[in-house]
């Protein structure tokens, strides 16, 4: 038991028990919640996943910058900003699957069906997280025919 130990601590084993139990209240916090997706308008819709994922913004453009869809104000330059990063650095990196830069929160970009989702919120989702936003607008823009 106590090699066990010191091998876990030397080798920084992730105790995945640990990390469970961190979700716990998370899981029971979001279980209180019902978030209806059957909106009229995807304004509607990146509203309801905004408070769903637990992020501050969501910003769906297309890749040169027009905003489809956007949970604040700063549609415009939220899009434009985006979408040229992004493109930067795909023309840089051009496997690039996602875009996660860490300032005072994280601003992580995904592009997926020629869009491009710019997400704000004051933790990193993963990849999962943001594809599974990503595919919850396009399954509302594909039902009302605007994909």
């Amino acid at each position: 038991m106590v090699l066990r130990n010191f091998a876990e601590k030397v080798l920084d084993v992730d105790d995945s028990m640990v990390q469970r139990s961190q979700l716990a209240p998370l899981e029971e916090y979001l279980s209180q919640f019902r978030f209806n997706t059957n909106v009229k308008g995807i304004t509607e819709l990146v509203k309801v996943l905004k408070q769903k994922h637990l992020v501050d913004s969501i910003c769906v453009s297309t890749l040169n910058g027009a905003t489809i869809a956007t949970t604040n104000g700063n549609e415009i330059s939220q899009s434009v900003i985006g979408t040229a990063l992004f493109n930067y650095i795909s023309s840089e990196i051009p496997k690039s699957e996602a875009v996660m830069i860490k300032s005072r929160d994280w601003f992580m970009l995904l592009p997926f069906n020629d869009k491009i989702y710019i997400i704000k919120a004051p933790a990193s989702l993963s990849t999962i997280e943001l594809k599974a936003i990503a595919k919850e607008v396009e399954y509302f823009l594909s039902k009302k025919g605007a994909v």
